[in-house]
């Protein structure tokens, strides 16, 4: 049936049925007729609504939806096309409608303005053509406008929908939709149904009230969506579903600028695939949890009480959860695009009152979830406030990362996992308070990696090894220039080990003024693999766990007493260094006799040449031989201790006898021109002994002359011969002094030889 046929049944019906017109319904019959004269849509002002009055006037659904409809055969029609293209404003003003208002696929060129009106039953524009739809200060119990075509605004200002839905899928609107100061309520159920809406400007529900679910997925709005100090209710489910909605301006739910008041929601704001061309603002909103409790069961990769869900959302401009912003549900953007910064400063986020402490270690909860987003701009965070577990796994920032002065709390757990994290320039955490573990492997950072004077205490607990994850873990980190957890504003301390292995840091690994471990952890740092150009560790204190430099490469290593006066040792085998931050002298005799007193101790007992060696090497490559040769020597030294422990107590003492000797005569060979000394030392003695000991000429026919010095010589320099070793013959204890000098001559003549060949072989 047409919408000529309908009204004329409509209008017929409503003569026939012998009802006498009411003053309400003579004046609006008036104002259609073909002498009246209906208003232009040229009013801006918004119209104040009459005071209610227990004898209101009433309209009849029936008689207002049949005469809008007449009205197009009565002249309507030649009223506005003496209008031109400007359509003319049917006003209803403070009156109850009773009944039905249908105008279901009706054509109307009118725009339908209704100020301080009561509908008993909800209106029914399905499927209808309007030039535009004003409701001001009106009362309805929902809407039906599924498929509603408006060439212009559609407004709904300072409204109450109780008990009904608003419905407006697949409604296109020409202009924008205006829900400021309205109240929409249908609690439980939904009280916004606009799935697929079409909106060519924009959304606005600035104050806006609602209980019940705002449903608008797939909706298309060419502006701003607005929600500036709305307030929607809708606990345990959804508030707001826009998923997959499109939207070519900013998503507004921020402050009212007029009242000052925040938007608050009790439920999920559900996001996921949405696109946004502008920004999505949540500045100094609150959020209460989104849904249940978790429950026994639940997957781990859901967050049953999220209180918002971006998933896959593209946002080209800014995401701002910032300032005064709170929730007390999970936030999450998963695999979203952020195409400028996203802002969190001062944000506090809580999801503590979900699950107590304890099993709150086991199952943690999620207050963050940012897997897999990309953020073209800077990720600032600084002064957020999170009880919960933070989730930035594969996110790539373009800038920098910002947790400066943060508090994030997760007691025994991961509170801040950031595997293969990308920052494109610094990730900063300075002066955070940390109660649990940051796991941050394998993560790339384009410049520095700050967290000085952050405290990171508690960490998580790792339940199948049970014990203890570290505070910090940066295995396998890839960092272009500084990593620094020095002293700030406060100390740096890390109660759990501080991982770090096969990092590689551009420039400067820098542990100044820390505090390392607590005991609870047999490692309190360990940077094994780690390979940087400057490694400076100075801790305040001995660190209360071992230290572990084992395969680490630098170039410049600054170290102090305190680290290698930790509690359980240091592991630095094959630990390669170039050079001190503090260079060594030549009269620095006690500083290198104290770094000797360093390996001695860290070694436990057992024998590690590696320290040794790295050590003399670069003594040596500083010119510093006598340094190297103390260092050299001391291994040696080393060496043979720990040869006379492992021997059997037979050989022991030989061992140690040994090893005496050599230490005393020649230095391990290392100091070889103190055998000139044993050598002129035994040509004292074989001189004195054989003058009071004359020996007796093997062929006294040749009448030889005894010359004690030259047979002693003789007898000690190996090769040469002075003539007397064959024209004497030793008898006695005087045969045993020969041999004696024999054997010390070849010995300590053959040590000389070598140092000399080495001295020569490292001038060349």
């Amino acid at each position: 049936m047409s919408s000529w046929s309908m009204g004329r049944t409509l209008a017929g019906r409503a003569k026939n049925a012998g009802e006498p017109l009411t003053d309400a319904e003579r004046r609006f019959d008036e104002l259609l007729a073909p002498g009246g004269t209906p208003r232009s849509a040229d009013r801006t002002e918004e119209p104040e609504a009459g005071p209610e009055s227990a004898d209101q006037q009433e309209i009849r659904g029936e008689y207002l939806s049949s005469r809008l409809i007449e009205s197009l055969e009565d002249g309507g029609s030649r009223l506005f096309a003496r209008r031109g293209a400007q359509p003319l404003v049917i006003a209803v003003e403070n009156v109850t409608i009773t009944g039905q208002l249908d105008l279901r696929n009706a054509d109307l060129p009118y725009l339908l303005e209704f100020v301080g009106c009561r509908f008993e039953t909800a209106p029914d524009l399905r499927q209808a053509r309007l030039a535009g739809l004003v409701l001001w200060h009106c009362r309805f119990p929902g809407l039906h406008a599924r498929n509603l075509a408006v060439g212009n605004d559609v407004v709904l200002r300072n409204c109450a929908s109780v008990g009904g839905m608003l419905d407006l899928a697949d409604a296109d609107l020409g202009g924008s939709l205006l829900l400021n100061d309205s109240e929409l309520r249908n609690p439980g159920q939904r009280c916004v149904y606009a799935d697929r809406l079409s909106v060519s400007g924009a959304l606005i529900g600035i104050r806006l009230h609602t209980a019940g679910e705002v449903r608008i997925p797939g909706a298309k709005i060419g502006g701003n969506l607005t929600l500036s100090g709305a307030a929607l209710r809708n606990r345990g489910q959804n508030a707001l579903n826009a998923t997959g909605i499109r939207i070519g301006g900013s998503l507004r739910l921020d402050v009212d600028p007029l009242t000052g008041r925040s938007f608050t929601a009790a439920g999920t704001l559900r996001l996921p695939s949405a696109h946004i061309a502008g920004d999505l603002r949540l500045r100094d909103a609150v959020l209460e949890p989104g849904a249940r409790p978790p429950r026994r069961g639940d997957s781990n990769y859901d967050d049953p009480t999220a209180s918002l869900i971006a998933d896959r959302c593209e946002i080209r401009g800014e995401v701002q959860i910032d300032q005064e912003f709170r929730s007390g549900g999970t936030l999450r953007l998963v695999s979203a695009i952020v195409g400028g910064n996203l802002r969190m400063t001062g944000a506090a986020v809580d999801v503590g009152w979900l699950r107590s402490p304890t099993d709150s270690v086991v199952h943690p909860l999620r207050a963050i979830n940012l897997d897999g987003t990309r953020v073209s701009g800077n990720l600032d965070a600084r002064h957020v406030a999170v009880h919960g577990q933070w989730r930035m796994t594969d996110v790539k920032v373009g800038g920098s990362v910002q947790l400066n002065n943060a508090r994030l709390t997760g007691p025994r757990t991961d509170v801040l996992v950031g595997s293969r994290l990308s920052a494109g320039s610094n990730l900063e955490c300075r002066d955070a308070e940390v109660v649990g573990s940051l796991q941050l492997p394998s993560v790339q950072i384009g410049a520095n990696l700050d967290l000085r004077g952050t405290q990171l205490t508690k960490p998580a607990w790792h339940q199948h090894r049970h014990n203890y994850k570290p505070s910090l873990d940066l295995r396998a980190a890839r960092i272009e220039r500084d990593l620094i957890c020095a002293e700030g504003e406060q100390v740096f301390l890390a109660e759990g080990t501080v991982q770090l292995r096969w990092a590689q840091i551009g420039r400067h690994v820098n542990f100044w003024g820390c505090e390392l471990g607590d005991g609870a952890s047999r490692t309190a740092f360990n940077a094994s693999g780690v390979q940087t150009q400057e490694l400076t560790l100075l801790p305040r204190t001995p660190p209360r766990g071992r230290i572990t430099l084992r395969q680490a490469q630098c170039e410049l290593l600054a170290d102090n007493s305190a680290v290698w006066e930790s509690t359980r040792g240091v592991d630095c085998e094959d630990f390669s260094y170039q050079n001190f931050a503090e260079s060594f002298e030549l009269d620095d005799q006690e500083r290198v006799r104290q770094r000797l007193g360093w390996l001695r101790a860290t070694s436990d007992g057992a024998y590690q040449p590696g320290p040794y060696d790295q050590l003399a090497a670069v003594f040596r490559s500083n010119g510093l031989e006598e340094h190297a040769v103390s260092v050299l020597i001391e291994k040696q030294r080393h060496r043979y201790a720990a040869i006379s422990r492992t021997a059997r107590p037979g050989l022991r003492w030989p061992v140690q006898v040994w090893s005496w000797l050599q230490r005393a005569t020649v230095g391990y060979g290392y100091r070889p021109m103190r055998a000139l000394v044993w050598l002129a030392a035994f040509a004292v003695v074989g001189t004195a002994w054989f003058s009071f000991h004359p020996l007796v000429p093997i062929n006294e026919q040749d009448h030889p002359v005894w010359n004690p010095l030259l047979y002693t010589l003789d007898q000690m320099l190996p090769v040469v011969s002075l003539g007397h070793d064959d024209m004497w013959q030793a008898r006695g204890a005087s045969q045993w002094v020969t041999v004696a000098l024999v054997t010390a001559g070849w010995t300590l003549a053959t040590t000389v030889a070598a140092g000399v060949s080495r001295g020569l072989h490292r001038e060349r």
